[in-house]
């Protein structure tokens, strides 16, 4: 399902799409979890996420298109934060496509910090790369 969910999110660029196996191998890394968010029994959207120690990375989020700009996105980072404070987490990471204008802004209304880039970190469709801006949440617990 949750591949199911981050291609139809992510359903025009083909660079992104991820398959069910990619998933699974993720999960068997120690410290990997995620959050589905869910409306009447129907999946929104997910946030896919490591720990390990006082640190986290966000390794992937995404909303269903038509459920967008309704303030799940803001809900579902929040609840993760949340969590992540109360597992002593003290630094969130994330990397996000420089053109990825409606998460930069999502991450930084949440307090995100550019820390770095990563130049031509993303393959995009059709074979372009694009950088990926390294950003950082400082927790407070």
């Amino acid at each position: 399902m949750l591949a199911q969910i981050h291609n139809l999110s992510f359903e025009d660029d083909e660079a992104q799409k991820w398959d069910a196996e990619t998933f699974e191998e993720l999960f068997k890394i120690k410290g990997t979890e995620g959050y589905l968010l869910e409306k009447d029994a129907q999946p929104l959207g997910f946030i896919l996420f490591r720990h390990l120690y006082d640190e986290a990375e966000i390794i992937t989020f995404c909303i269903l298109p038509r459920w967008c700009n309704n303030g799940y996105a803001t809900f579902l980072l929040k609840t993760i934060i949340k969590s992540l404070e109360q597992k002593a987490v003290k630094r969130v990471f994330l990397e996000v496509r420089e053109n990825n204008n409606a998460a930069i802004g999502l991450y930084h209304k949440c307090s995100f910090k550019q820390i770095g880039r990563r130049e031509g970190y993303y393959n995009s469709s059709p074979g372009n790369k694009i950088d990926a801006l390294v950003m950082q949440l400082e927790l407070s617990n």
